[in-house]
């Protein structure tokens, strides 16, 4: 069986849909969905069948929709336009905050009531699972749609998004917290109902799923770029979470390369045999370039050169030279703002890079920019000619054409 973990995230959320787009597109067949707190009401929109009324909502979604909160003036703040204006109305916003202990979530309650129908949810062959702590003390509560009481889904949902700072309305006489304060990616809930493939929709790559087995079989759909605040909620941040949440799942289905960009793979014997035919003279070129000489050429590209171009550009360990190339061609593209969300085959990257160079011939000036590279400490480099490197080791693709 096949289960889906949203984590949750707040406006993050929208990376969420275009992810689950992408599986259900590539004929991907899910039979249970859980989540915690946004993640809880996707999952719940998915299960009763109605993910196109869910991706209609976050392609539309606006802060006063979902909080008691004037759009202009939410975005003023994301601009950081901060005139006498919005100033005053959030000065006002405070005192009503703490005045009702808490954000109102009303406008959130509209949305929930509106689409979420419980009817369709309960009779629904998929399962359906949220994670919500108990306050005082604080427990976890982890459930399954056949474990909450009839006339309560949507009051659990809400629970479980009930961040702190928001207002909170007892359920059954007891208060409620995000259920991401005990596990905010619920992979364990379908561990637990023997799910033997699950895929895990992540909005916070820096933490590791907890409470799972390291036998269940998990696969992480994970952002490459920054998803920005949890209640950033705009129109144009939603469509390009949605977007890249596509991309990404797609990313991890087709097995595609590059850490920002959409690449297809080719065969990694094709990259070394065209790393072993590179020219002699081009190597040490190259080598100079770095500080290096008096070591044989391929030993001097394969055990310098290209370990060294992999520690500088930040890449893992486990990567390999095709992955260097790519992360090259990477920030080329990131230079020349080619478009990112686009799958592309390794040779019409490159050939869109290479179109993209106007000031002068390709092999005479290749360049990059090192911005947003984390600079480390590279042992027997003194000095990095990024132009000369790129010049040298892209020209294996030249051929190609």
């Amino acid at each position: 069986m096949l289960g889906v973990a949203l984590e949750g995230g707040g406006a993050r959320g929208a990376f969420h849909v275009g992810a689950i787009k992408a599986l259900l597109e590539e004929g991907y067949e899910i039979d249970g969905i859980v989540g915690t707190s946004i993640g809880a009401f996707n999952a719940a929109m998915v299960a009763q069948g109605d993910f196109k009324k869910c991706f209609e909502m976050w392609s539309h979604v606006t802060p006063q929709q979902l909080f008691d909160i004037e759009d202009r003036h939410m975005a003023n703040v994301i601009n950081r336009n901060l005139n006498i204006k919005t100033i005053t109305y959030f000065s006002s916003e405070a005192k009503k905050i703490i005045t009702n202990r808490g954000i109102d979530t009303d406008n959130l309650r509209k949305v929930v009531d509106e689409l979420i129908d419980e009817e369709k949810l309960r009779n629904s062959n998929i399962d359906f699972g949220l994670v919500t702590v108990e306050l005082g003390p604080l427990s976890p509560i982890e459930v399954f749609k056949e474990d909450i009481p009839n006339g309560k889904i949507k009051n659990f949902i809400m629970a479980s998004a009930r961040y702190p700072g928001l207002k909170m309305e007892p359920l059954d006489g007891k208060a409620y917290l995000d259920g991401g304060l005990y596990d905010n990616c619920p992979v364990s809930l379908l561990a637990k109902k023997n799910y033997d493939k699950i895929i895990a929709i992540r909005l916070n790559s820096s933490r590791k799923l907890r409470h799972i087995d390291e036998s269940v079989n998990v696969v992480e759909i994970q952002p490459s770029m920054d998803l920005g605040g949890t209640f950033i909620f705009t129109k144009d941040l939603a469509h390009r979470n949605i977007k890249l949440g596509y991309y990404d799942a797609i990313k991890s289905i087709r097995k595609l390369k590059g850490r920002e960009y959409y690449i297809e793979p080719v065969d990694e014997d094709l990259i070394f045999s065209k790393l072993l035919g590179l020219p002699d003279e081009l190597i040490i070129d190259i080598g100079i370039s770095m500080g290096l000489e008096d070591i044989p050429p391929k030993r001097m590209l394969f055990e310098f050169i290209l370990p060294n171009l992999s520690k500088y550009l930040n890449l893992n360990k486990e990567d390999n030279y095709q992955d260097i190339i790519i992360a090259l061609l990477e920030n080329m593209a990131k230079e020349r703002q080619i478009e990112k969300f686009k799958i592309y085959s390794l040779l019409d990257f490159f050939n869109i890079i290479k179109d993209n160079e106007k000031e002068s011939s390709f092999h005479k000036k290749v360049q990059i920019s090192l911005r947003g590279l984390k600079r480390k400490a590279i042992e027997n480099i003194t000095q990095v000619d990024m132009n000369i490197i790129n010049e040298k080791l892209l020209c294996l693709l030249e051929d190609e054409e």
